[in-house]
């Protein structure tokens, strides 16, 4: 049988019926009502853990909206010069901030006006103890925030651990754990006199309780009854979450210190988004989430970190020297793929 005229027609919807002028005074009465019994519930309903990050020391001005971080360069045994995995410094730039590098072996004086110029400092992973420029950077990023910068310093999975061995003044602090490719969740430490000012930035983490989405590529860490019974640790540092080992252990997974904006992840937030390393026949270098849940968590931990950042004032006094030392100006090379997709290479 012939189709119709209507049943060729494209596929759309049929025009609505026309609603009675009366019927639609009643809607518009009953969502006026509806809209009021919303705004007194919501009124009534406690304020969320997560609507707003828990200053530090109480709330902070916006002092640079633009903010430039120093990411601390690693040297390269293999080719005999420093370099920085290009995924950090997008990392930060995917945040809103820009980034500098920090020379592995920068003298004192070159650091302390480096780090007068940046807005925080990032420790990425790596492998190797602190060295004495990271050492330099700790000591003078604490001196900062005792006369009133807000300055805030990121550790990532090696830069986590030089935290800690910082921190405890011992190199030989950390535990061996089977943490090396695996993805993981987290465990929120909730503590009611020191809540973490991380996790309460976004509700978009409560999500790492449930699915395992952060990265691990680490052979060391340290156990929390470990952490818990080291006073120059519980001390300074809140173990706001932990995770478990292949065998079962449970090491602390993120810090944040009690009265400075100093944070670290044992695990590798950077990642998700910008490193997709492969063998030449397809098959995955390392485990790496990128759901759209782990991207979605990395880019809040970026977030925060720039956040914090843009609470000082710090500024390359020469306009021209600050152009010259952003990354972006940095060609990058795949000589380490697959372990990264590119690195920034520094002679």
């Amino acid at each position: 049988m012939a189709a119709s005229k209507e049943d060729t027609l494209p596929i759309l919807a049929k025009p609505a019926a026309m609603v009675p002028r009366r019927t639609k005074v009643i809607y518009a009465v009953a969502a006026v009502v509806a809209l009021i019994v919303v705004f007194v519930v919501i009124s009534l309903v406690p304020a969320a853990s997560h609507s707003k990050t828990l200053p530090l020391h109480g709330n902070l001005p916006i002092l640079t909206k633009n903010p430039i971080i120093g990411i601390h360069s690693h040297e390269s045994s293999t080719y005999h010069d420093e370099n920085i995995a290009a995924s950090y410094v997008k990392w930060v730039e995917s945040a809103g901030g820009r980034a500098v590098r920090i020379p592995y072996n920068a003298s004192e004086s070159e650091l302390r006006a480096l780090l007068q110029s940046v807005n925080g400092v990032l420790f990425p992973g790596g492998d190797g103890d602190p060295n004495e420029a990271a050492e330099i950077i700790y000591k003078y990023a604490i001196e900062l925030n005792d006369h009133g910068t807000y300055f805030p310093v990121w550790g990532t999975c090696l830069g986590f651990e030089w935290l800690v061995q910082l921190q405890a003044k011992n190199n030989s602090i950390l535990d061996t754990v089977d943490a090396a490719n695996i993805s993981s969740t987290l465990t929120f430490q909730r503590n009611a006199n020191a809540p973490s000012r991380i996790f309460a930035f976004s509700p978009v983490f409560d999500v790492l309780e449930a699915a395992p989405l952060t990265d691990n590529f680490h052979d060391f860490g340290i156990f929390d009854t470990h952490f818990t019974a080291t006073e120059s640790l519980t001390s300074f540092y809140n173990p706001v979450a932990t995770s478990v080992d292949r065998q079962g252990r449970t090491y602390v997974s993120v810090i944040e210190a009690f009265q400075y904006p100093f944070y670290g992840t044992q695990f590798h937030p950077e990642k998700n988004a910008f490193e997709f390393g492969e063998y030449p026949d397809g098959n995955l270098w390392k485990w790496i989430d990128h759901s759209y849940e782990a991207i979605l968590t990395s880019q809040a931990f970026g977030h925060f970190f720039i956040q914090e950042a843009r609470r000082n004032n710090h500024t390359f006094a020469d306009p021209i020297a600050k152009h010259n030392s952003l990354l972006y100006n940095v060609p990058t090379s795949n000589r380490s793929y697959p372990t990264f997709v590119e690195v920034l290479v520094f002679p």
